[in-house]
């Protein structure tokens, strides 16, 4: 895999991801033992919404493109789809997160053992269902001499199956770390989000790879410009009515995120998430060049990856210190580095095959 990985995406690449899953699994164990177990769920947790919906979203961009006919994004969906090369790791770290929920679950009832076994039934079951869906639908897209209709049909039963999964992925794994009221927009916001990080992904590696000329590079800007708009209105949508209702029970996982050492990842959202992308990828000529594109793209996946930890780490109490952040950043490093090979090593296999088929 690793082989492939370098291929992919370089030797450098692929060597500081094998570094990265070392330095991940160390994070991890040693957190444990220190007392920060809080800390590491938590941060597994996070790490898990945004690597996993990431690749689930990359899939759901390319099903998008052929349900659409979008023949103008042929050149990136060998990127989107490798993002399957995930779902077994992200089936993994599931498994590890829902089997250990007593662990870092608020007391109440998860505690008892019916709902426990419920919860690990039904996420595992319904996530099952989304990554054999999504390895049906890629099997069928690229298998060779692809009837056009059977794909889309495999690609329209992908994208049900992914609403509703990360629906529950955002009920469970996010709304079910508080016993606050929960904001019932979160789970469209939580697999809108998704849906962006795959595309910023796949602009990202486009950019960076040379793969999209300026044209296409213009049309995956304006799409990212689109969905920042839409990912924002969200966010707006979560934020306006808890405002102005001012309920106490509502408001103080609001207050949680805006003061104290979560602000500045809060403000470091907002901008890397819409200000700075809506900025830079505003101007047609910026659009078109890699570099802009590149830069955008970045600013929004990590802006998304650290929402997620905001999300879920005040829900939870972590204490916003280094200590936390180191934690966090050691454990979110080791999930990155399991996405950067199992996808770079399906996406050279994707290409491989391209190449042989050509």
């Amino acid at each position: 895999m690793l082989d492939r990985c370098s291929a992919a995406f370089g030797p450098t690449v692929a060597r500081l991801a094998a570094a990265g899953v070392a330095l991940g699994a160390a994070s991890f164990g040693v957190a444990l033992v220190a007392g920060r177990s809080g800390t590491a769920w938590g941060a597994l947790d996070a790490s898990f919404l945004f690597f996993a919906g990431l690749s689930a979203g990359g899939v759901a961009l390319g099903a998008a493109v052929r349900v659409a006919h979008g023949r103008w994004a042929g050149p990136l969906l060998p990127i989107a789809d490798a993002s399957v090369g995930f779902f077994g790791p992200a089936l993994a770290v599931l498994a590890v997160l829902v089997l250990a929920q007593r662990s870092f679950m608020p007391p109440g009832p998860a505690a008892g053992a019916v709902h426990v076994a419920a919860l690990v039934l039904r996420q595992m079951a319904l996530t099952l269902v989304l990554f054999i869906a999504g390895r049906r639908f890629i099997a069928r897209a690229r298998a060779p001499g692809a009837e056009e209709g059977q794909s889309r049909a495999a690609a329209v039963a992908y994208l049900l199956c992914y609403a509703v999964v990360l629906s529950f992925w955002a009920s469970d794994l996010i709304m079910g770390l508080t016993a606050s009221p929960p904001a019932t927009v979160i789970p469209a916001y939580y697999f809108l989000g998704a849906f962006l990080s795959g595309l910023a992904w796949v602009a990202l590696v486009a950019a960076v790879r040379g793969t999209s000329g300026p044209d296409l590079r213009h049309d995956l800007g304006k799409l990212l410009f689109a969905f920042i708009v839409v990912w924002t209105y969200l966010l707006w949508a979560l934020f306006l009515p808890t405002w102005y209702a001012n309920v106490p029970e509502e408001s103080e996982q609001l207050l949680r995120r805006w003061h104290g050492g979560y602000r500045p990842v809060s403000v470091f959202v907002l901008v890397a998430v819409f200000a700075w992308p809506f900025w830079l990828l505003f101007s047609e000529r910026f659009k078109r060049r890699r570099a802009t594109l590149a830069v955008g793209a970045a600013a929004i996946l990590l802006g998304l990856l650290a929402e997620r930890f905001l999300l879920v780490l005040p829900s939870l109490e972590v204490v916003a210190a280094p200590g936390s952040w180191i934690v966090c950043a050691g454990v979110a490093l080791g999930v990155a580095g399991l996405f950067l090979i199992s996808v770079g090593s399906r996406l050279a296999s994707f290409e491989r095959g391209d190449t042989a088929a050509g």
